[in-house]
């Protein structure tokens, strides 16, 4: 509903408010609300509201603003794709304005503007009393009782200009002129009204789409913020030390799946290094054993022996901190140490005789 064009039209007696309500009905395709015309048709059709109506009617007292308001919903409801509404007679007192606009409020939907035909008085009389020689109505017949009628008008709807003038949606039309002249004037006005919605919707567009896109930045910022902390958290419990160096991993992990075979690899590679170093380890004890036992070595020999346990060590200890991807580094170190171990030397051997003689 908040793209409908609600019109509220006045006009004094004899202002041609009626002639003009049609011709608008016509052009814009709007329900025509008349307060009197909703009243009759609720009685009519015997509702609950019409019923209430009657009896104070009966009474010959006014029909409560409450009243009237539950008819305007009835007839807002049960029109819910019109165009829009042209209400004609109402609101009449500032209090039914500000009912009206709660009610509408509520349906979501608003007055697009108040059009009020302004014809002087004495124009009025003229034209009332022109109109009551040709349609016998008694009340339009007598002068007094027209200045009366329109001062009653002018006195009752100025409270309500003023309200709609204080939202900007106060219109005055020169009431005096041809029935197309004015019909023109009013159409203008109209088009007018109709520029303001559209470039009022578009404001609000436009500022939900600039809350929107603000929304979105925020949140991008916050996001960027969260991801840099959490990289940062990853980095630092990702700093370890692997070898005999320190090396800082800052590859981040994807899944348990990528940890778990990463793991694997490093144990894989780092098996050719343990395998030769335990080569070397038991190599370099069979040498130890096969040398040290015998007691009658001289001195010299054990010195030279253990010169050549201490050259083990250091190729062990140097093929240690070679890099695993490295895979024949273990073998030749263990072909080396195996070359210079002193197994093959016999004299060792022979020496031992000689102190019997």
């Amino acid at each position: 509903m908040s793209n409908m064009l609600n019109l509220v039209l006045f006009g004094p007696p004899g202002a041609g408010k009626g002639t003009q309500s049609e011709k608008l009905i016509d052009k814009y395709g709007l329900v025509h609300l008349s307060t009197g015309d909703i009243l009759r048709s609720e009685i009519a059709r015997g509702t609950k509201l019409g019923m209430e109506a009657k009896q104070i009617m009966d009474r010959g007292n006014l029909v409560s603003d409450e009243i009237v308001i539950g008819m305007i919903e009835s007839k807002l409801d049960a029109n819910p794709n019109a165009n829009g509404f042209i209400f004609d007679g109402f609101p009449r007192t500032q209090a039914q304005a500000i009912a009206l606009d709660d009610l509408l409020q509520k349906k979501g939907t608003a007055i697009s503007g108040m059009l009020a035909l302004e014809v002087d008085n004495e124009e009025l009389i003229k034209r009332l009393l022109i109109r009551g020689k040709e349609s016998g109505r008694a009340d339009d017949q007598n002068e007094d009782i027209i200045r009366n009628r329109v001062n009653e008008y002018n006195n009752k709807t100025l409270p309500l200009k003023q309200y709609y003038s204080e939202q900007a949606k106060f219109h005055s039309i020169h009431g005096i002129g041809s029935i197309d002249s004015i019909f023109n004037e009013l159409v203008n006005r109209i088009t007018f009204i109709q520029a303001e919605i559209e470039l009022t919707m578009l404001e609000n567009d436009i500022e939900h789409l600039d809350l929107t896109i603000n929304d979105f930045e925020v949140a991008t910022e916050i996001s960027e913020e969260l991801e840099n902390d959490i990289s940062d958290v990853r980095n630092s419990e990702s700093r370890k030390k692997t070898g005999t160096g320190k090396v800082k991993n800052t590859s981040k992990p994807t899944s348990k799946k990528s940890v778990l075979a990463k793991k694997t690899n490093e144990e894989k590679k780092q098996a050719p290094k343990k395998a030769a170093t335990k080569s070397l380890t038991a190599k370099t004890k069979g040498v130890t054993e096969k040398a040290t036992p015998k007691k009658a070595v001289a001195k010299k020999a054990t010195t030279k022996t253990s010169s050549k346990k201490t050259a083990v060590k250091k190729v062990v200890k140097k093929s240690a901190v070679k890099s695993p991807s490295k895979k024949e580094a273990p073998k030749k170190a263990t072909q080396k140490v195996v070359a210079k171990a002193p197994i093959k030397k016999a004299p060792l051997k022979k020496a031992a005789p000689k102190k019997k003689k």
